[in-house]
């Protein structure tokens, strides 16, 4: 029960946050979500600007709740509409069914969400600090967002509710815009459809919490970005809109940096090259969040965008530029299955040049590819077969505006897709580009059917089925392991739930940090810095006015 208690207070915390910055008089659940979904952006970017001077620490989360609730009390009276009461509390019990008697991401979690996370709780920013350990150079913002959920009332456990919580936002408006259809029986258009295809691949693909780590978010976020896109004429966009979405979806994952072509396009289109309109994009609120964003990555890791060398800064003392060679090359190598290759006298730089590489890939990451995408196809070629039978002879006149509206998302989801196939082929790094460019395939063909009334049928069936298929899901994972804990486990991944000591290593006899060397070796939430790998001898810790400094010797 107090998993479903501290979903509702942490969900109505969002509530409030998005209610103080932006005022909507409408109260349907789309407009809805989009309050909620600036209500995690606010917070996020106060996470961040809040671990500049201090740690996140109970202390100060509790007091941030306690203003935004207040402030919220005095702006709005404390007014809960009957929509916004229900979105609350139909979106805090799906938080409540991921989370119940689920496991956190495996092994991503142990090795660096949950321990930077631990670092915010107990630590002011720390310059350098992917020296410690690489994968603290490309977090996501999650981790700040869970790290302020650690308050005096949730304690701990607070860290896991924010994933699954912006996880059933993104599910209700999905499903919403397919229920809207059904109910008010409305013209069907582009973004309907686009919601159907990606509600089906929800309800196969995206209902286990240990699978979302930091990825699921970030793709959901790409798919609410299209179907914005497909819903409203370039001329009618709300361009403030698309940067909260493309930033949001960036600083959730760089590899999802396509999505910026959405708000570079729609600004030229409106406003051209005007000088006070390029001054204003440049200024505007979402990007002074990406802005920080990019800054907090320079400080930790000494790159913009971790570890591309381009973005790097190599003049600072703690950017470590042979590191970060090295760990670009081995990511592109191990998205590509660098593991597995039959040549063993090739160099990771080799391997990834020149296709050496695809004949290994194509043994594993394909198949795993194709073993999602092909049900996920032949759903739609049914659904497709099924709305050319019964809408023969009645199709109506290609429109060209829907042409227009398609065209933008299948430039950046095609895009997307070629940037994840030559650079970094690992499914979840960019899922979201493929589901979107098949959907948006499978759309053209029925492009000239797609607002003939009989399509409610096939609607009707997927909602239910969908709806059927998720529930179901939550209940076996409900029932096989009711006996375990309730919460997910974030000190341990060791089936008999020990607790391991980790090992404390001292740089210059003055910098603490704790290494993961026994058991699972793994941090998970733990006495911060934590990491997995002994950190190097290069690596030499200074001490700047108040702020931990490891540079490079």
């Amino acid at each position: 029960m107090d998993i479903f208690i501290f979903s509702v207070l942490t969900n109505f915390i969002y509530f409030c946050s998005g209610s103080l910055f932006i005022s909507d008089k409408k109260y349907d659940y789309h407009s809805q979500f989009y309050v909620y979904f600036i209500g995690v952006i606010i917070i996020s970017f106060f996470s961040i600007i809040l671990n500049f001077v201090t740690p996140l620490t109970p202390l100060i989360n509790s007091f941030v709740y306690c203003v935004i609730i207040v402030a919220f009390i005095i702006k709005k009276k404390f007014i809960l509409k009957k929509k916004n009461l229900s979105f609350l509390l139909i979106s805090s019990f799906i938080t409540f069914l991921l989370i119940i008697f689920s496991t956190v991401n495996r092994p991503d979690a142990g090795l660096y969400h949950l321990p930077y996370t631990a670092i915010i709780n107990e630590n002011k920013i720390i310059f350098g600090l992917s020296n410690i350990h690489f994968r603290f150079g490309h977090v996501s913002i999650l981790q700040y967002l869970s790290a302020i959920n650690n308050n005096y009332l949730f304690l701990e456990n607070g860290i896991s509710i924010p994933l699954a919580s912006i996880i059933s936002f993104f599910f209700i408006y999905f499903f919403y815009d397919i229920w809207k259809v059904i109910k008010e029986k409305n013209i069907i258009n582009l973004g309907n459809f686009f919601s159907l295809f990606i509600v089906i691949y929800i309800a196969f693909k995206i209902t286990r919490y240990s699978e979302f780590g930091n990825d699921a978010v970030a793709h959901l976020c790409f798919f609410y970005l299209i179907h914005y896109l497909l819903k409203n004429k370039i001329k009618k966009i709300n361009l403030n809109k698309i940067l909260y979405i493309s930033v949001f979806a960036f600083i959730n994952k760089s590899t999802l940096g396509i999505v910026f072509i959405a708000p570079v396009v729609i600004f030229f289109f409106k406003y051209g090259l005007k000088i006070k309109k390029t001054f204003h994009l440049l200024f505007c609120f979402p990007a002074l969040i990406l802005y920080l964003w990019l800054l907090k990555n320079i400080i930790v890791s000494g790159c913009a965008i971790y570890p591309m060398k381009i973005t790097c800064v190599e003049k600072l003392p703690w950017t470590n530029v042979k590191e970060i060679i090295n760990i670009s090359t081995l990511s592109e190598a191990w998205s590509k299955a660098w593991p597995d290759r039959t040549i063993q006298n090739i160099s990771m730089e080799e391997f990834n040049q020149d296709f050496n590489w695809l004949n290994t890939w194509s043994k594993k990451h394909l198949k795993h590819i194709l073993n999602i995408i092909i049900p996920f196809m032949v759903v739609l070629l049914i659904i497709t077969i099924l709305i050319k039978i019964k809408t023969k002879n009645i199709a109506t006149k290609n429109n060209q505006v829907l042409d227009n509206r398609i065209f933008l998302p299948l430039i950046i989801s095609g895009s997307g897709f070629f940037a994840f196939f030559l650079i970094f082929p690992l499914y979840r790094y960019g899922y979201s580009y493929i589901i979107t460019l098949i959907s948006l395939l499978f759309i053209l063909t029925i492009k000239d059917r797609i607002s003939i009334k009989k399509n409610l049928v096939i609607f009707k069936f997927v909602f239910v089925i969908c709806c059927f298929v998720v529930i179901t899901k939550q209940g076996i994972k409900i029932f096989n392991n009711y006996k375990n804990p309730a919460w997910p486990n974030i000190y341990t991944l060791d089936p008999s739930g020990n607790i391991y000591t980790k090992t404390k290593i001292s740089i210059n006899d003055k910098f603490i940090y704790y290494l993961g060397d026994k058991g699972d070796s793994l941090c998970m939430y733990s006495r911060s810095p934590c990491t997995t790998y002994p950190v190097k001898k290069n690596i030499v810790y200074k001490k700047k006015y108040t702020y931990k400094m490891l540079t490079i010797n």
